[in-house]
Formats: structure tokens, C-alpha cells, sequence
């Protein structure tokens, strides 16, 4: 029996020091709503007896074979801690006067456990002072008097950082009861009969200053009157290349053109633009005789340092914002056939042969109306309609309509790509005169896009002496344009194209532009241009000119 012993005794002493060894250490803070700290908190850590075990009563010190209760108090940070923690199950419990009891229950193992520890204050019943303790009774009136410092804050905070929002009427429900003799009533009374009515009611909402502020600049971006300008130099040179000399050859030229528009939000998705443009100087056209303009401005130039009002109309959109509307002074050629690469001529070519598509037709401002319908699945519908003669004396005279029909679509491993076809049709020469086009542009890479132009018109016969922009005429154009890449500065593009127009009496024009269009600042450009332009003219001789340009342009 004494070998027995002995070898037990070998065998539970290593267990018994390693069991020992296994010890851990519990800690935490304790705090309170606001994070700040508690000291002198009562902080107990009891054991849990082991799963499965039968209850055991609460131990008392000095009971042998049973971990006793462990109490300490936090210090000035509001930090804890216990030494040589026994693996097992513990109910960490902390008590503070003015605040909640707080406990979780802690699993200790191996390594440290930590704790932490948020009070939340006691809510101070009436009567609870009294009863108190003297001892208590200071600590919780101080905690009283502190949350109440913290919602007087609170209060305060709200009162100057918000304010009222303009009155809102609403619609309430409320049950009333209905005597016999008709008597509202709002608690049921002998004979009334229930009935629900309803009552309008102005109310208020708090809302804070700034989105009081967002709101107003909301609104007054949306209502308020815009003004904008957009000015443009462009000296030109004219150099003869070919043919007999002609007095175009060795001029200069230069056209200034200033637009003044002014833009206003009158209702949701409702916006009245108005246009107003000014132009004076001399641009090669009236020495070149070319079937389009080497300036696209030119066919603004009226008279010399006259103001026009070139649009007015006002413009909404409904259904969603899928159908826009717009009624006013217009000019057609804005609404349609607009390329992306060849289109404005204040940022891309000078030319109007590049910038327009000649067998639309060089119609003059008027009164009309436009529709475009967009149901946002990439296709889109046009239709317009405007009066094209100042002189007209009813509203169906030199009448001139357009419809266009629009393709927006993503080719496989190529970039975005609209593709366009219109159909035009006037009355001006007391016959219907008809023309056809189509217009494309694909991004073939990033910075590069591709554009053509194709177009097709025609009178009925008889009517062939009539203007050169009438009368049977056949174009195209072709060209692409680079930005955001291989370009000098970020935001410079530039661009190549090549326009051919052929009449039905037998002139021809070709005409070749390139132009690299430098970003000065977000609102100055400074574009150069090589332009040359070779007129065939029926049964005569050829004349070529080559026409450098410079285009300064500013818009704010």
C-alpha cells in the first residue's frame, strides 16, 4: 500500500505545480456614457462553478478547496486588475455609486483577459435620495447634477445649431364622436356615434443651419439668372496655290465674335436660354469664293458691329425627363447632327465644312419648335420645325423641318459610338427641296475618336437655279480627333479631317484642316490651324489657297 502511494504521489505533485503554473490575469477600465473615468469603483470577480456541476453555495473565506471571491477597487484612471487567475468561468461585477450595476461573465484560459468596462448613470427615483444612505446621498446628486449639466448641453447645442424650417401643411386622422344633436366630442359619450375626420394642420420641422444654407443655394442655383460670355479672335491668312491670281492672295483676315447668353431656372427641369451675339471684322470669305465657309463664323456676320439676339427659347422636360421640349427663336442646325469630334467650332475645326454638315442647309434663325424624346435605352428621336425667312408673312412660309433618328451603342472591345440619320425638308423656293445625312462618331481607343459625315440633297427639276445650299448637292467628310493623348498638356486636343462637296451643276470643293487646340486655363484657349481648300468650279480654272489661322478663344 505504501508503494501505491508513493507512485500517486509522484504522479499528482508534477500535475499539481503545472495546474498552478496555468494562472492568468484579468483587467479592464472602467468608464463612463462619455468615456470619461470612474476610480474608487467596486470591481469583484466570482467564480462559476464548471459546467455540469452541481450549485455550490457562495463561498466564505477560509473555506478550504473553494476559489473564494476576489474585490478590488479601480484607481484614478478608472483601471483594474487581478493577479494569478485560475482558468475557469468568472462573473466580473462592478458597482459605483450614482451608476447602474454593471457584469458579464469571463472566460479565463491561457494569456490575459481584458475587460471593458462602461457604467451607464442611475436613474434617481423619487424618494431613492431620501432613503439613501448619508454617505450615498453625495455621490448621486452629483451624478444627477452632472447628466443634467450633459443634457443642458445638449439642449443648448440643438437650440444654436438649428433652426425652424418654413411651415408644412399636413394631414392628420383623428376619431371624434358625434352626438344627436351634432356635438364633436373626443371621448365616447351616452348615444354619439364614431366618426373619423380629418384635419389640416401647419407644423414645423427643426433643421440644422447648414442644411438650411444647402437648401437655399439649392434653390437660388436653380432659379437664378446665369450669365455667360464666349469671345473669340481668329487672324487668318490667305497664300493662292494655285491658279490665276486672284485678290484673296497675300490678305489677311481676322473676325472677332462675342456671345453674351444668359440662362434661367424657372421651374423643375425648365430653362429659359437666351443668345445674344455681336461680330465685326473681315474673314476670307468675302475675297474666297467657296462653296463653305473657311470660317464658321462667318455665316453669323450680318452686318458690321450689329448686336442679334440669335436664340431665345425656352426649353422643359417631362415624363420623367425622357421628352424635352423647346419652343422659342432656335436655330435647328444646334439640335442635330451634333458630332462629337466635329462639331463646335470655338474648340475643334474652323471650317464650316468640318463643323456642319452643308447639306443641312445654312438656315436663318426663326421661330420654331423642337422635340427630343430619349426613353434611356441608346436610342433617340428628333423633330423640329422653324421658320427660315425674315421676311415671311405667315408662319407656313420657308418652312424648315428636320428629323433625325440616334444611336448610342458600346462596339465590342471599342469605345462609345453615336451614329445618326436625319432627313430635311424645306418650302422656300415654293417647292419642297429634301435632303438626307448621316453623321458618326466612334471611339476607337481612349483618346482617339473617328468621325464621318455623309449627305445628299436635291430640288425638283426647274428649280436648280436657285441658291448653292438648295440646289443638288452631295458631301462627305472624314477625319479623327486626339485628346488626353499625345497631346503636350492633359487637356490640348487636336485633330485632322477632310471634307469633299460637290453641286449637281458640276463645282466641287475639297478642303483639308488640322488643328491643335492648346488649354491655356479652365477658361482661355489658343488653337492653331492649317487649312487648305481647292475650288473646282465647273468648265473654269482651279484655284487653290492655302489659309493658316489662329483662334484665341475665352469663355466664363
Amino acid at each position: 500500500m505504501g508503494r501505491f502511494r508513493l507512485v500517486w504521489t509522484l504522479v499528482l505533485v508534477p500535475i499539481a505545480v503545472v495546474a498552478s503554473a496555468q494562472t492568468s490575469s484579468v483587467s479592464g477600465r472602467v468608464t463612463n456614457a462619455q468615456g470619461g473615468f470612474i476610480s474608487n469603483a467596486e470591481v469583484t470577480l466570482r467564480p462559476l462553478p464548471a459546467p455540469g456541476a452541481a450549485p455550490a453555495m457562495r463561498p466564505m473565506p477560509g473555506m478550504p478547496g473553494m476559489a473564494p471571491d476576489r474585490t478590488t477597487a479601480s484607481n484614478a484612471d478608472g483601471a483594474f486588475a487581478f493577479d494569478q487567475v485560475s482558468s475557469g468561468q468568472y462573473v466580473l461585477q462592478v458597482d459605483a455609486p450614482g451608476f447602474d450595476r454593471w457584469s458579464q461573465e469571463v472566460i479565463v484560459s491561457s494569456g490575459s483577459a481584458t475587460v471593458a468596462v462602461k457604467l451607464d448613470a442611475r436613474e434617481i427615483l423619487p424618494g431613492e435620495t431620501a432613503a439613501a444612505s448619508p454617505s450615498a446621498a453625495a455621490p448621486d446628486a452629483q451624478a444627477l447634477l452632472d447628466r443634467i449639466k450633459v443634457l443642458e448641453q445638449r439642449i443648448s447645442d440643438l437650440e444654436s445649431g438649428t433652426v425652424l424650417s418654413e411651415p408644412e401643411t399636413r394631414v392628420k386622422r383623428i376619431e371624434v364622436f358625434v352626438d344627436q344633436s351634432g356635438g364633436q366630442h373626443d371621448e365616447p359619450v351616452p348615444g354619439a356615434r364614431r366618426e373619423v375626420t380629418y384635419q389640416r394642420e401647419r407644423v414645423y420641422r427643426r433643421q440644422t443651419i447648414s442644411e438650411k444654407i444647402e437648401a437655399a443655394l439649392a434653390e437660388a442655383e436653380e432659379r437664378n439668372v446665369k450669365l455667360g460670355v464666349s469671345a473669340a479672335i481668329a487672324p487668318q491668312f490667305a497664300r493662292q496655290t494655285r491658279g490665276g491670281k486672284t485678290a484673296a492672295d497675300g490678305h489677311a483676315y481676322q473676325l472677332a465674335s462675342a456671345d453674351l447668353f444668359f440662362t434661367a431656372g424657372l421651374a423643375q427641369n425648365t430653362l429659359f436660354y437666351a443668345d445674344v451675339v455681336g461680330l465685326s471684322g473681315t474673314p476670307p470669305d468675302l475675297e474666297i469664293s467657296g462653296l463653305t465657309l473657311l470660317n464658321g463664323y462667318s455665316a453669323r456676320l450680318d452686318r458690321q458691329n450689329v448686336i442679334n439676339l440669335r436664340e431665345a427659347w425656352l426649353r422643359t422636360e417631362v415624363f420623367s425627363q425622357r421628352l424635352a421640349l423647346v419652343g422659342g427663336r432656335l436655330d435647328l442646325t444646334n439640335f442635330f447632327d451634333r458630332n462629337a469630334a466635329a462639331n463646335d467650332e470655338t474648340t475643334q475645326f474652323l471650317s464650316d465644312a468640318l463643323v456642319n454638315n452643308p447639306t443641312l442647309g445654312l438656315a436663318t434663325n426663326g421661330s420654331g419648335f423642337a422635340a427630343v424624346f430619349d426613353p434611356k435605352i441608346g436610342v433617340t428621336f428628333k423633330a423640329g420645325f422653324q421658320q427660315s425667312n425674315p421676311n415671311a408673312t405667315n408662319l407656313s412660309d420657308s418652312m424648315y423641318s428636320l428629323a433625325e433618328v440616334g444611336y448610342l451603342t458600346t462596339l465590342p472591345s471599342l469605345g462609345e459610338g453615336n451614329y445618326r440619320a436625319w432627313y430635311r425638308a424645306t418650302n422656300a423656293a415654293s417647292s419642297t427641296a429634301t435632303a438626307w445625312g448621316l453623321s458618326i462618331d466612334q471611339k476607337i481607343a481612349a483618346p482617339m475618336t473617328l468621325f464621318g459625315r455623309y449627305g445628299d440633297g436635291h430640288v425638283p427639276a426647274g428649280e436648280e437655279g436657285g441658291t448653292a445650299f438648295s440646289a443638288g448637292q452631295h458631301f462627305w467628310s472624314s477625319g479623327f480627333q486626339f485628346s488626353k493623348g499625345v497631346v503636350f498638356n492633359p487637356l490640348d486636343s487636336w485633330g485632322i479631317g477632310y471634307a469633299q462637296t460637290r453641286l449637281a451643276t458640276g463645282d466641287k470643293e475639297r478642303l483639308v484642316e488640322g488643328y491643335y487646340n492648346f488649354q491655356l486655363s479652365e477658361k482661355l484657349r489658343l488653337s492653331f490651324h492649317l487649312t487648305h481648300t481647292l475650288e473646282l468650279p465647273e468648265g473654269s480654272e482651279r484655284v487653290g489657297y492655302f489659309v493658316p489661322g489662329v483662334r484665341l478663344q475665352a469663355s466664363f
